[in-house]
This record gives structure tokens, C-alpha cells and sequence, in this order.
């Protein structure tokens, strides 16, 4: 079991100020799913559905052991971050952690590192918010150049680095980490930098102890370079439904709910089949895949079939969904 903390503002406000760049933020469930993933949900205000943002209060309950929550690394209104994570959970990540540590010291930059459930994340803390897409160039040029494996285009084993986009547009997210130092609620377990005694307020007074990368810094280190055009993301052909040859349409789920977000990948919704039971009450437990709205899952294991026979249109035998 977990330890438990009573931490003060000012140590919420050190967190704060190296880690919280965006004030929305999700929450991680208490209890697993029946597939035993435990997910987030970002954090929603129950009368409003506005995003709920991030204060010293939130921060305290995540560092005293209370809930735990997750970040997003860029503020849409700069396109900055705070920082860039690498998280690394494969076979070997710690040896290609411990690579990217020492070619990082041989460039000058400071890192910090933080165990993980199945590896680590290295973190790299500016002076000041840094351009994203400054910071991903850096990063995924170091990793080509020290042949380090990175997770995209069909690699599975391999680095991922957050923020995982150069920008964003208005109203979207972007994928978020796990914010340090909390519980997480698969494991009960704490996750600690390595360079620091186990708690909260020593944890923080490593980290801003260490040396911040600078603007001008960043600039000088990738001077001349472009993002690499092996990390480039594959742009998908978009999915047009069809029509069968007795003139029925393919079912569209996108016809049947009301999307109350969009992330890099999904569509979220309330669940048709949660709602019937009274649950789902911030509206986000479905997801739809954008390039495709054939996919569409249900976080808190709700099947197709309930989900299509909450709708009114059950799946048929031997049709799909």
C-alpha cells in the first residue's frame, strides 16, 4: 500500500510550477475496468460539463494520495510546454534511457529520472514554456541518431515521447501523462526520481534544483534540423461509409450520439448503453475513432452489442457492427 502525505500549498505551487502548463487535466478511476486497464477521464464540472481546472487544492489531494491525475503537456493559446517526457515501458528501456541520459549530458541539458510501472520517463524541464514542436525535433533527431526505437508506424516496442504533437487547435487535448509523484491507482504504488528521497517536498526541491533548458539553448541544438521524415505520421485514407446493393446505409454511430470532446484520435461520447443504467455522467466513457467511426469502444466495458441495443439497432446475426 501506498504511502499517504499531508503536503502543503507551497509545495502544491512548486508542483505547479514546473509541471502544470494547461489547467485542464483528467482523472484516473479508483477502481479497474473488467479488462483491468484503470483510465482517465478528464475532469469535468457535474452541473456545467466545463473542463475543470487545475489549482493547489487538486494538487495537494494528487500528492497527498487522494486521486491521481494526468496532464496535458501544451497550452493551444502558445503551443508551448513546460517540459518533454520520455516514456519508455518496452523490454531494454531503461539501457535506451540510460543512452538518451548520457547523450543528453554530452548536449548540456539536464534531465530527471522517474521510475514507471514497467520502465521510466526521462523529464526535461525548461527555463521557460518551449515551442513543441522545438522540443519533439530535439528529441526524436537524438533518438534516430543513437538508434534508439521509437513507438509509431507500426513499431510497438519503443519510446514515446509527450507532448506527442507540435500543436494544437482550439478545444483539443492532446494525449496526457501521468502526473509525478501521485498513486498510480493500477499498482497502489508511488513512482519516485531517482535522485531524491521519497517524498513529495524532497522530490521537488531535486527537481528545481536542476539546470532548465533555455530558448536560446534549444535553438543552438537543432539548428538546421527538421522533424525526422522516419517519425512522420501516416496519414490514413479517410473511411467513406457504403451503401449495400438493397439501398441500406452502414450503421454510423456518429448518427446516434453527441460528441463532447476530440483528442488527436477520438471522438468521446456518452455511452448509449452506461446512460440506460444512469451512468456515464460526465459524458466521455465512449470513444470514436475519427479516421474511422467503424471503431468505437466503451471504457467502462460496455459491449457493441449493448451498445447497439440501447440504440434501437441491434447487431444482426452474421452482420457487422
Amino acid at each position: 500500500m501506498y504511502l499517504r502525505f499531508r503536503v502543503s500549498r507551497e509545495t502544491a505551487n512548486d508542483f505547479i510550477r514546473l509541471f502544470v502548463n494547461r489547467l485542464a487535466y483528467g482523472m484516473q478511476a479508483t477502481k479497474p475496468l473488467p479488462n483491468g486497464s484503470v483510465p482517465y477521464y478528464l475532469a469535468r464540472d457535474r452541473l456545467t460539463k466545463a473542463p475543470k481546472l487545475l489549482d493547489a487544492d487538486v494538487v495537494r489531494m494528487h500528492l497527498n494520495g487522494d486521486i491521481t491525475v494526468n496532464l496535458f503537456a501544451i497550452n493551444p493559446e502558445t503551443q508551448c510546454s513546460k517540459w518533454i517526457a520520455i516514456d519508455a515501458d518496452f523490454d531494454g528501456s531503461m539501457e535506451s534511457l540510460i543512452e538518451l541520459m548520457q547523450e543528453l549530458k554530452q548536449d548540456g541539458v539536464e534531465v530527471a529520472l522517474e521510475q514507471s510501472r514497467r520502465g521510466g520517463h526521462l523529464w526535461i524541464f525548461g527555463a521557460t514554456p518551449l515551442l513543441a514542436s522545438e522540443l519533439r525535433i530535439y528529441i526524436y533527431n537524438l533518438a534516430l541518431r543513437l538508434g534508439v526505437p521509437v513507438k509509431c508506424g507500426g513499431v510497438k516496442d519503443g519510446i514515446e515521447v509527450f507532448p506527442r504533437h507540435d500543436r494544437l487547435e482550439k478545444g483539443e487535448y492532446g494525449n496526457a501523462l501521468r502526473a509525478p509523484l501521485g498513486v498510480h491507482r493500477k499498482t497502489n504504488l508511488r513512482y519516485w526520481f531517482d535522485e531524491a528521497a521519497p517524498t513529495p517536498a524532497a522530490q521537488l526541491a531535486y527537481l528545481n534544483g536542476l539546470p532548465k533548458l533555455t530558448e536560446s539553448r534549444l535553438k543552438t541544438l537543432i539548428h538546421g534540423m527538421k522533424f525526422p521524415e522516419a517519425y512522420q505520421p501516416v496519414v490514413a485514407a479517410p473511411y467513406i461509409p457504403i451503401e449495400s446493393p438493397a439501398g441500406k446505409r452502414e450503421f454510423r454511430i456518429l448518427e446516434y450520439v453527441c460528441t463532447t470532446r476530440k483528442d488527436s484520435r477520438n471522438w468521446w461520447a456518452r455511452c448509449p448503453s452506461c446512460a440506460v443504467v444512469g451512468h456515464d455522467r460526465t459524458g466521455d466513457n465512449l470513444s470514436i475513432q475519427i479516421k474511422d467511426s467503424r471503431f468505437y469502444k466503451c471504457w467502462a466495458g460496455c459491449t457493441k452489442d449493448e451498445i447497439r441495443a440501447a440504440l434501437g439497432r441491434p447487431i444482426r446475426m452474421k452482420q457487422a457492427a
